[in-house]
C-alpha cells in the first residue's frame, strides 16, 4: 500500500504542478477593461509591462503634428543606443504612450512596430500610433509623452488580434483602424459593421 501511494505521488503529482504552473504562465485570457467609456487610462488590471532593449534610451518622445501614412496622430522619438552594434527594437501592439499633459491624449500602437537603432548615435523616429480619448486635446510638436505599458483588456485585444496582420497605410484603413479603436475607449465598443470591415482590409 505504502508502495502504491509513493509511485502515485512521484507520477500523479509532478504532472499536475505541471499544469499548475503551465496554465498560471500562459497568462490566460485577457481581463475585462478596467476603465470608464470614455476615460481610457493606463490602469494595473489592464496593463503589461514593457522593457527597452539594454543600451538603449528614449531622449525624447513628442506629438509630431503631422500625419504620415500609418498614422494621423504618429508621435516623434529620439533615441540613443549605445551599444557597439545596431540594435532592433519592437514595441508591441498595444503599447500605451503617456502624456504628459492629462488634458492630451493617450496615444497606442494596433500593430507592432519595429526599428533599427543605430550603434553610437541618436535616432529619430516616426512611431505609427493612434489616439485614444476622442474628447481630450490632440498632441501637438510640444506635446511629452512617456511609455506606460502594454494596454490588455478584452475589446482591445480583439481589435489587435483582427488588424495583426492588416495593411494599416492608406487614408481609409488608418481612419477606420482609428474608429474602432475609438468605438472601444469612447464608444459602447466595437460595432458589428466596423469589426466586418476591419476584417476585410487586406
Amino acid at each position: 500500500m505504502k508502495y502504491a501511494f509513493r509511485l502515485f505521488s512521484l507520477l500523479v503529482l509532478p504532472a499536475a504542478f505541471v499544469l499548475l504552473t503551465g496554465t498560471a504562465c500562459d497568462g490566460g485570457a485577457a481581463p475585462d477593461r478596467a476603465w470608464d467609456r470614455g476615460e481610457f487610462q493606463p490602469v494595473p488590471e489592464n496593463q503589461k509591462a514593457y522593457s527597452l532593449p539594454g543600451g538603449i534610451t528614449i531622449d525624447s518622445c513628442y506629438g509630431y503634428g503631422d500625419y504620415i501614412p500609418e498614422s494621423d496622430v504618429p508621435l516623434y522619438m529620439v533615441v540613443s543606443n549605445t551599444n557597439s552594434g545596431n540594435t532592433q527594437v519592437t514595441f508591441p501592439a498595444g503599447l500605451v504612450f503617456d502624456p504628459g499633459d492629462p488634458d492630451v491624449q493617450y496615444m497606442m500602437l494596433l500593430q507592432d512596430f519595429t526599428f533599427t537603432a543605430n550603434a553610437g548615435v541618436t535616432d529619430s523616429i516616426l512611431v505609427p500610433t493612434y489616439f485614444c480619448n476622442a474628447d481630450l486635446t490632440e498632441p501637438d510638436d510640444e506635446s511629452s509623452y512617456e511609455i506606460a505599458g502594454r494596454e490588455w483588456d478584452k475589446e482591445t485585444e480583439e481589435l489587435l488580434d483582427i488588424v495583426a496582420s492588416k495593411q494599416l497605410n492608406t487614408d481609409d484603413a488608418v481612419t477606420l483602424a482609428q474608429t474602432a479603436l475609438t468605438e472601444i475607449t469612447d464608444d459602447d465598443g466595437l460595432t458589428a459593421a466596423t469589426r466586418t470591415a476591419l476584417q476585410a482590409l487586406p
